[in-house]
């Protein structure tokens, strides 16, 4: 961070002081109108520009203008330039000889709508390297929509010495401008921040700051609420409430409107209390404006307009009334009118309706007259400037507290949307334009849903079968129009499909029968009836047929599929008013007694299928219920008929979430008094969430999948409510499953799934669902999961296939109509088939091949067929270390395209991972982590292009997998499953990476003449390949080519120390008849869950012979021991105590013996680097030996003398049968094994070492036991060793190495002891060069005491089995081990607990301290005892590896360690 430079000489007032201005809590905003602005300029007051690594710019903005400059910075030739562009934002930014743009301007989403609007941009500089400088720009807007860029350059810091706020003299002459006007509306909260400094330039420019200078006369206050401010209705029941309009005697309206669909309620106020039914009412009916008006004695119809006034276009209404008189006007043209009676005054108690009435649920009886509220049509369009009794209305303001969803506070035209080249209603369904929006027609298709997409529901009826409909319970209703859809499918000539019935006293009746093949439509009204007849040729041709019956009044209109309408007019009756209490389809029953009534016609036999009604689908509202429920509190059911399951159709506007991490972002869900629903899915995940929409306070709703099971949860101010799917079966099963939401009821909420259905009837007294922000799909971003309602189970995104998506009106496209894109979410649905993403783990390229498939793990960072299998590992210390490759002279290649692909684990924020050097040119590329954040470098012959990933840190001691593509001089770099970061530079560059020579791998060398290591990386990389090229193989090959130097050292077991479930088995035990099955993940077990806890654990109870779990510890660095410390003692504690007859394990008084003995061996060397410094490097490997004959012959011996007084004991022995070893221990003395799997050594220039001395605990079993050997060093002289060789045949050879600072890997995180999966039995791999042994004497010394010792040990092993079969008819005996020690306690602590720190019958003592290992994990901050038994936590890095007993399949529980 740079200070801020500012001359003395320059009046601020002062900048940093107006943090302590008491701005008596006004609001920090200000009105600007085009010609207003505020600015500074340090050039002119003589001051320096404001130089810093970061700034910040955070403003919020209100504005109806689509253009306009919001702020500027600049020095120089260095600018930032923010302005609104095409109701989008616009950032432009210029840095050294760098150019960056972005405009971020969502999908269907605008910022000039007179809302408050949130703009934040951040830039930062960080160092790459010498010369090159990286300046990430992110920008967002909204907390919501994000776009971010970077620029690669020479330069070191910002500079601003120019502000503008909102305008310039002459904005289009500023660098990077987009737009040439000012802005015009409202600013608030400007700040500038550079490092440290934080300005709020209107504050400054309120209090009068002399830095801050104000062109024209700015008003600080912005005005509460517009009541010019548009907003639009989307939908048929979206609506708003508004307060009763008080014109009782008399009053006035105006209001400004605009729309292209021909129907539609505007406003409505009404009576509700009888016998009064006073109503006022506006309605747009046949592209006409029509005005009810019914003061109690009488009402009067009046047509305002005089022609169509849905084009598209503003018209202005207004309506002015006192007492019976009044006249209206639209567009100036005005018509008088006179309500009937003697009533002259207007009594209404309900809110004033806007737009519509709301959902179908709704309890009100709308007056007949109001045809539009009958039909259930609401306002579609735009809506403003409305004025009650002369007092503007902020109608805006009433959006933003209701359903600010579907009614959106602004008002746009969107382009056509039936124009197009492909038709957005699907399955044969008509498109025509309405406002916009498309409305499709599905009547004629076997489909239903905004675009014909969704199945709709089928109804079959045998002739005795029916459903009947109550469309108000028992009151009934009173309609002037009727309008019904319904299509059949029969083989009868004849059948009643619909007919109405009313009260007993009442023959009003509405009939739709097919008599001879036709269908006939009977209206009957009093005493007057009238009969149509539609329908050319016969209809009982089992085939589909539509009829459409529609009355406005005395006309009567009816049509079969598509042929032309018959219409008819006649007098029906006093006010043409029909009384329908009741609905029946199929047949005509008694309700009660369900007995079939009287009627001239037989019952229908066929499938009927969708029913609408006056607005309302009854037989979906029915399917939504299921059978359980057959009463809302508006509607009332009875079913005898039976639903049939159609099949579905094709899933459209499919797309694939190809990650967890991936998700897209949709406009706010509408939902607040109505939810609808509906898509499909398939996945192999079972857990994931699918949708979450937050709300106002506690409000949200959301769809996930748990354990393969929908869940369907929300809260509307009432408490959480989570509904479950009845489904027997799991969803995970890679199937399209189809899931449905709806909200027939106030308080009842279904959710199907498939064909289980489940209401829930919720209490409370909210009746609207409070939605704001986004709507996501398939996840959210990471940081909000915590953040997530606890009711929420979901930590994770979706994986897998949606698609059909159908949400209120709308079928989004999930790329196209995304506010919130994602690159890992693309078009079509990629389901995995013979050879697909699913076939290859971890990413891995799935390549078809004749009746089989083969999978690339290049990419992957893994290896094995199926890329599931660890790959070659190295670990780089703290003490430097490097890999090196070099092409071989005449095979140096020149590349055009480049994949590079490692995983890593650090806690390095600042390294060099990788870098490849030409041989020719300067041509490179260098992989480098700074701050924790990973970029990849790389210049092909024009200058440095610059590549990250600044979301995602990588030094979290987590693996991770980096991936990096080159084609030319355009590239990408992914992070695991993150987005992919792309770069395309502009201008010419060259393409071709020249003569590829050399590859650095954890740093890079000092380029000086100096052979040092530059920004080392420290911690694992894994699996690397370059183009193909696996360098860490060739490096574990000792390949020729390939050159290792400083501290790496050769590691397995990285991915189990990270928690990443594996499925392994243990190497063979040798035992006859025992067979090693020890499974080690989920994957391998049929669990296919993330989470172990939804799997059975392989172990469920335990036995006497249960199962010794080994766990595997990466080498470790030796500390550095204190100079002249006394020979044979540690730490100034007394020397180890040689055997007694208690402490061996074998001819002890314990009479037990051990069939088999695991090794634990570490292999480490030392190099003397020039500038003397000296590294380490190592290898472990943890093997399963048995036992072997007598005629083991010794391989190897390693005897080497250091510089310290410390040594090692050690002694590799080797099995000449079959490459196993066997090794015997015991508490103070014992020998490690080490081998490489089958492999044989004719030289003793390899080296391996391995020291174990422990306390022991040790139990007996029914069959055996095993002895696990730690790692302990002691100082002892080179006189004390000789002389101890010779005293005790079973002491080993010691040997003296350098000491190192130490290496401590990090704390692991706390254990859990149910976690029993993710352990690994490593294996040793061949080391590099660079052996203690390096001449012929050593050699031959190493050879003969090998063979001394070799001779020893087969004399003991001897002598032990020997006594083990002598010891078979023995009483087995089993050692208590110690519950109560601390644990960390002795040297085996980390390994056993507290527990197992030493047997209840050992009487030596262990050394307090060990210089060598220390293996003490304190757990939540405390020292644990684990009782004996091992948890296996998600860290098992630091733990040594031990080998299991061997375990029967239907062995339980982990109990116990047996040492």
């Amino acid at each position: 961070m740079l200070p801020l430079h500012i001359r003395s000489g320059m009046d601020v007032n002062t900048p940093c002081g107006f943090l302590e201005v008491n701005l008596d809590k006004a609001p920090s905003e200000a009105t600007f109108r085009g010609t207003e602005f505020l600015s500074y300029d340090l050039g002119q007051t003589g001051g320096e520009p404001i130089v810093s690594a970061q700034d910040a710019i955070s403003l919020y903005f209100r504005t109806r203008q689509s253009n306009g400059l919001l702020f500027y910075t600049g020095h120089g030739t260095d600018y930032l330039n923010l302005a609104l562009r095409d109701g989008g934002v616009s950032l432009t930014m210029g840095l050294a000889n760098g150019k960056q743009e972005m405009h971020i301007k969502p999908s269907r989403v605008r910022f000039d709508d007179h809302q408050w609007h949130k703009v934040t941009v951040h830039r930062r500089i960080q160092e790459i390297s010498a010369i090159t400088s990286f300046c990430r720009l992110v920008a967002v807007v909204d907390d919501v929509y994000t776009d971010h860029s970077h620029i690669a350059g020479k330069f070191t810091m910002l500079s601003s010495s120019r502000v503008y706020v909102g305008g310039a003299v002459n904005p289009r002459a500023l660098q990077g401008a987009r737009v040439h006007n000012n802005f015009v509306g409202c600013l608030r909260k400007v700040e500038f921040s550079a490092d440290t400094l934080r300005l709020n330039l209107i504050d400054l420019a309120r209090t009068g700051s002399k830095l801050i200078q104000v062109a024209g006369r700015v008003d600080y206050t912005c005005p509460s609420g517009d009541p010019q401010d548009p907003v639009t209705f989307t939908t048929r029941s979206s609506h708003l409430t508004l307060p009763t309009w008080e014109a009782s005697k008399q009053g006035t309206m105006s209001f400004k409107f605009r729309t292209n669909e021909p129907n539609g309620l505007i406003v409505m106020n009404i009576g509700s209390r009888p016998p009064r039914s006073d109503t006022f009412a506006v309605e747009l009916l046949n592209g006409h404006i029509y005005v009810h008006v019914d003061l109690g004695s009488g009402a009067v119809k009046v047509r305002a307009s005089r022609r169509r006034v849905d084009d598209g276009v503003w018209h202005e209404f207004t309506l002015r009334r006192s007492g019976r008189e009044g006249k209206v006007s639209v567009d100036g043209l005005w018509n008088e009118f006179r309500t009937p009676g003697d009533s002259t005054q207007l009594e209404v108690d309900t809110p004033l309706y806007l737009g519509g009435t709301g959902p179908a649920y709704a309890s009100i009886s709308w007056p007949p007259a109001v045809w539009t509220a009958t039909l259930r049509q609401g306002y579609v369009g735009c809506l403003r400037d409305l004025v009650l009794n002369g007092k503007p209305i902020d109608i805006a303001a009433y959006a933003r507290q209701q359903d600010s969803a579907s009614v959106k506070p602004s008002c746009h035209v969107v382009a056509s949307q039936c124009g197009g080249s492909v038709s957005p209603c699907q399955n044969g369904g008509s498109c025509s334009e309405g406002w916009n929006r498309p409305l499709c027609d599905c009547s004629a298709t076997l489909y239903t849903g905004p675009t014909c997409g969704r199945e709709s529901a089928t109804l079959a009826f045998n002739g005795s079968q029916h459903m009947t409909i109550w469309p108000r319970g028992t009151q009934g209703t009173r309609t002037q129009t009727e309008e019904l859809i319904l299509r059949f499918k029969t083989a009868r000539p004849v059948g009643l499909l619909l007919v109405t019935s009313a009260e007993s006293n009442s023959p009003d009746r509405l009939e739709l029968a097919l008599v001879a093949g036709r269908v006939r439509a009977s209206v009957r009204l009093g005493d007057r009836e009238k009969n149509l007849l539609a329908g050319q040729g016969v209809l009982n041709d089992n085939n589909w047929h539509t009829v459409r019956f529609s009355r406005r009044a005395s006309n009567l209109r009816l049509q079969v599929d598509g042929a032309a309408p018959v219409r008819a007019e006649t007098i029906l009756g006093r006010h043409s008013t029909m009384e329908i209490r009741s609905i029946h389809l199929g047949g005509l029953f008694h309700a009660e007694e369900e007995i079939q009534m009287t009627s001239m016609m037989p019952h229908f036999v066929g499938q009927i299928q969708g029913f609408v009604y006056n607005g309302n689908r009854y037989i979906d509202m029915l399917w939504s219920l299921g059978t359980e429920v057959t009463a809302l509190p508006s509607v009332s059911f009875k079913l005898t008929a039976r639903f049939v399951n159609s099949p579905p159709g094709n899933p459209y506007h499919a797309a694939t979430f190809r990650s967890k991490h991936s998700y897209v972002g949709l406009p706010m869900l509408k939902a607040y008094s109505d939810v609808l629903i509906d898509f499909r899915f398939k996945s192999l995940e079972p857990n994931g969430l699918l949708f979450y929409n937050g709300g106002r306070r506690s409000d949200f709703i959301a769809l996930e999948l748990v354990n393969g099971h929908i869940h369907y949860v929300f809260n509307m101010g009432d408490g959480p409510v989570t509904i479950r799917d009845k489904s027997r079966m799991h969803m995970n099963d890679n199937r399209w499953h189809s899931v449905s939401v709806r909200r027939p009821g106030p308080k009842t909420h279904s959710l199907i799934v498939d064909d289980a259905i489940e209401v829930h009837t919720v209490p409370g007294n909210n009746m609207h669902l409070e939605l704001e922000g986004i709507l996501y799909i398939g996840g959210v971003f990471k940081d909000m999961y915590p953040k997530l309602p606890p009711t929420i189970t979901s930590r994770m995104g979706f994986e897998g296939c949606l698609a059909s998506i159908d949400l209120a009106d709308s079928s989004p496209n999930l790329l196209d109509d995304a506010v919130v894109p994602s690159s890992l979410v693309v078009n079509g649905c990629e389901g995995p088939t013979k050879c697909s993403q699913n076939a290859c783990a971890n990413r891995g390229t799935c390549v078809q091949q004749w009746n089989a498939y083969a999978c690339e793990c290049d990419m992957t960072s893994y290896t094995g067929p199926t890329c599931y299998d660890e790959s070659v590992s190295y670990e780089f210390g703290h003490n430097r270390g490097i890999i090196q490759y070099t092409f071989p002279p005449g095979n140096q290649p020149d590349t055009e395209e480049d994949q590079i692909a490692l995983g890593i684990i650090t806690m390095k924020s600042d390294a060099v991972l990788l870098r490849i050097e030409s041989s020719t040119t300067q041509d490179y590329m260098e992989l480098e982590i700074v701050e924790g954040n990973v970029f990849m470098v790389y210049n092909i012959g024009s200058h440095d292009l610059p590549l990250g990933e600044i979301g995602v840190k990588v030094n979290d001691n987590n693996y991770h997998v980096i991936r990096f593509s080159r084609s030319g001089v355009n590239a990408t770099l992914q992070l695991d499953d993150y987005n992919v970061q792309v770069l395309y530079p502009q201008g010419h560059h060259a393409t071709t990476f020249n003569s590829m020579a050399n590859i650095q791998v954890g740093g890079k060398m000092n380029r000086n003449g100096r052979s040092r290591i530059e920004r080392p990386f420290a911690g694992v990389i894994a699996g690397l390949s370059i183009n193909r090229l696996r360098v860490l193989d060739l490096a574990a090959e000792r390949d020729p080519h390939v050159t290792i130097r400083g501290d790496v050292q050769l590691v397995t077991g990285v991915l189990d120390r990270n928690d990443l479930q594996r499925m392994q088995q243990t190497p063979p035990s040798g035992y006859p008849g025992v067979m090693d099955d020890l499974i080690f993940s989920g994957a391998g077990s049929g669990c296919r869950g993330d989470d172990e806890d939804e799997c059975t654990p392989p172990f469920e109870s335990g036995s006497g012979d249960d199962l010794i779990t080994p766990v595997y510890v990466p080498p470790t660095k030796q500390p550095s021991s204190t100079k002249g410390a006394k020979t044979g003692k540690t730490d100034g504690t007394s020397p180890e105590r040689t055997c007694d007859d208690e402490d061996c394990i074998h001819g002890s008084g314990f009479g037990e013996t051990t069939e088999s003995l695991g090794g634990s061996s570490t292999t480490k060397s030392i190099d003397q680097s020039p500038d003397g410094t000296a590294s380490q490097t190592g290898t472990t490997a943890s093997e399963t030996h048995r036992i072997s004959s007598a005629s083991e012959t010794i391989r190897e011996i390693d005897v080497t003398t250091g510089i310290t007084g410390s040594t090692t004991v050690s002694v590799g022995v080797s099995s000449s049968m079959d490459g196993s070893t066997s090794t015997t221990g015991s508490s103070s003395s014992s020998v490690g094994s080490s081998s490489t799997m089958g492999e044989t050594s004719s030289s003793s220039s390899s080296s391996t070492t391995t020291t174990s001395t422990s306390s022991s605990s040790t139990s007996t079993s029914s069959s055996s036991s095993t002895s696990i050997l730690t790692t302990q060093h002691v100082e002892t002289s080179a006189t004390e060793r000789e002389s101890t060789w010779e005293r005790d045949p079973v002491e080993t050879t010691r040997e003296i190495e350098e000491s190192t600072p130490p290496y401590q890997e990090p704390p692991p995180p706390p254990y859990n002891i149910n976690n029993n999966n993710n352990n690994n039995i490593p294996t040793l791999r061949p080391k590099h060069k660079g052996g203690r042994i390096n001449s012929e004497a050593e050699e031959r010394t190493a050879m003969i005491i090998g063979i001394v010792a070799g001779a020893l040990i087969a004399v003991i092993l001897v002598i032990l089995l020997v006594l083990w079969f002598k010891s078979n008819g023995d009483r087995p005996y089993k050692a208590e081990v110690d519950k109560g020690g601390a644990y960390g306690q002795g040297p085996n602590a980390a390994l056993l607990g507290g527990g197992a720190a030493a047997a209840s019958n050992a009487h030596h003592q262990h050394p307090a301290h060990h210089p060598v290992q220390q293996i003490h994990h304190p757990i939540n901050g405390s020292n644990l005892s684990y009782n004996g038994s091992l948890r296996n936590g998600h860290d098992k890095a630091n733990y040594m590896a031990a080998v299991s007993k061997p375990k029967k399949r239907d062995s339980k529980d982990i109990k116990e360690w047996y040492v």
